[in-house]
């Protein structure tokens, strides 16, 4: 490898005692509504938005918008059941389905109950209820905390049944704010098991926490508080605090163990972010990066093409030092240096957000998907995933690409995001107030919301 990528490909090539006891993901399904709005032409003319500040400023091309008999319990059931087919499982297979969403359809209820009704009108009334379920809530790090908690079951081998953890989201902002163009909706589920094809997690996790008011979505309401800039700030200081802890244990376990000149980004081929908008990752990488390199050998190569970082002991004013240190960073997210290592690492995850948007809590394991429909992770590869929670949480946790990746059969998700029916804004603004009753497109083999009884109590069904 280049110098800027360091050379972990020998340093993993010896290590066999992950592979023989490994725990992770064996397979994975994505659900995309099949409606979508473009975010340029007659949205960004509606809204007054110059679209090269959507798809260039904030990365996104289209918008995924669920139809009318849609909510997110019914694409957990849809990615659901496409897993279990790809896969041949059959309900008894499944000892735990646990489920991250902040799209909730009941305070008290857990979602992960609604899908295998939904699920058992498929393969049979009562089929799962040897399964337990359980739903995660905390903003969009909920299915990494349900990835982590369900490994610790599959590792512990008391149950020879499989895991399953679901991501499912709708993200939605008022008409006319200013997160309106980060919206999206979608699910992504997770196999879990023993012995897994795709990616092995090596089961160390850095977090950080602190109480944060950067997004929120108070009960009884239908749409988020969005404090814009902060939350970008929040997600940047959440993510280097998670990394600096993974980094400290992992070093501490002698998984990555940097001799001199290198740092631990040398050893990951593959860093994946949360992907709020696939912007967001270019910034998230290059606080990584900046901060991980500034005691490597990648230092001097930084400051030969940007000059030298402000120090604050060089300052009298520590707002001009402020002002001076953003300006570096803003320097430094643009070098070539970083932009090379940006492109290697990071660029490919963002592919499918690109045309889906938002998907709050699976949006990291969109970029997953996006990595492994681009035939991007070789076996042994590590990826190193930086998931974040608003309000404010932040989960730093690696894997490693498993011999059995490249058997594992494509999902064809660019082949069908292409596929779906562009929608008018008038369409998609009559969708987001719930003011759409009739199905833009008719349901056909999926699940469906069927009514919303006097009790509030939701009934689906499976159209075939």
């Amino acid at each position: 490898m280049s110098s800027i990528l360091g050379n972990s490909s020998k340093k993993i090539s010896s290590d066999n005692s992950l592979l023989s006891a490994a725990v992770g993901i064996d397979d994975m399904a994505v659900y995309i509504p099949s409606l979508y709005l473009p975010l340029t032409g007659e949205f960004s003319r509606q809204r007054d938005i110059d679209p090269e500040k959507l798809t260039r400023g904030i990365g996104v091309e289209r918008m995924a918008v669920p139809d009318a008999h849609e909510d997110a319990a019914t694409m957990a059931a849809m990615s659901l059941l496409e897993l279990m087919r790809r896969c041949d499982l059959q309900p008894g297979d499944i000892g735990k389905i646990y489920l991250g969403t902040e799209s909730a359809v009941d305070e008290a209820k857990a979602m992960g109950t609604y899908v295998i009704g939904m699920l058992e009108r498929v393969y049979g009334s009562g089929s799962f209820q040897g399964c337990s379920t359980v739903e995660f809530k905390s903003a969009c790090i909920g299915t990494t905390l349900a990835l982590e908690s369900i490994s610790y079951w599959v590792a512990a081998g008391e149950d020879e049944r499989i895991g399953v953890v679901i991501a499912t989201d709708v993200a939605r902002y008022p008409l006319h704010s200013p997160g309106e163009y980060t919206q999206g909706a979608g699910s992504v589920s997770l196999l879990v098991k023993r012995d897994p094809r795709i990616a092995a997690l090596e089961q160390i996790y850095g977090c950080f926490t602190r109480d944060e008011n950067d997004f929120f979505r108070p009960l009884g309401c239908a749409t988020a508080t969005v404090n814009g800039k902060h939350s970008n700030q929040c997600y940047l200081d959440a993510m280097q605090g998670a990394f600096a802890s993974y980094a400290a244990q992992a070093a501490q376990k002698g998984l990555i163990a940097p001799k001199r000149g290198e740092c631990t980004t040398d050893w990951i081929e593959h860093l994946l972010f949360h992907i709020p908008y696939p912007r967001m990752v270019e910034y998230a990488s290059a606080a990584i990066l900046r901060q991980d390199w500034r005691n490597s050998r990648h230092w001097k190569n930084v400051e030969a093409e940007i000059g030298v970082e402000p120090e604050p002991q060089n300052y009298a004013d520590l707002e001009k030092y402020q002002v001076d240190l953003a300006g570096y960073a803003r320097s430094f997210a643009r070098s070539r240096y970083f932009q090379q290592a940006y492109n290697a690492k990071v660029k490919d995850s963002a592919a499918l957000s690109r045309q889906v948007g938002n998907i709050y809590t699976g949006s990291i394991y969109l970029g997953l998907a996006s990595l492994l429909e681009l035939r991007k992770v070789q076996a042994k590869e590590r990826l190193c995933f930086g998931a974040y929670g608003s309000g404010c949480s932040a989960l730093v946790f690696s894997a490693r690409a498993m011999p059995g990746i490249s058997s594992v059969p494509s999902r064809g998700l660019f082949e069908r995001l292409e596929r779906r029916r562009e929608i008018s804004l008038q369409e998609y603004e009559l969708l987001h107030e719930g003011e759409g009753k009739e199905s833009l497109n008719r349901p056909s083999e999926e699940f469906v919301l069927a009514r919303i009884d006097h009790q509030g109590y939701r009934h689906y069904e499976y159209v075939r």
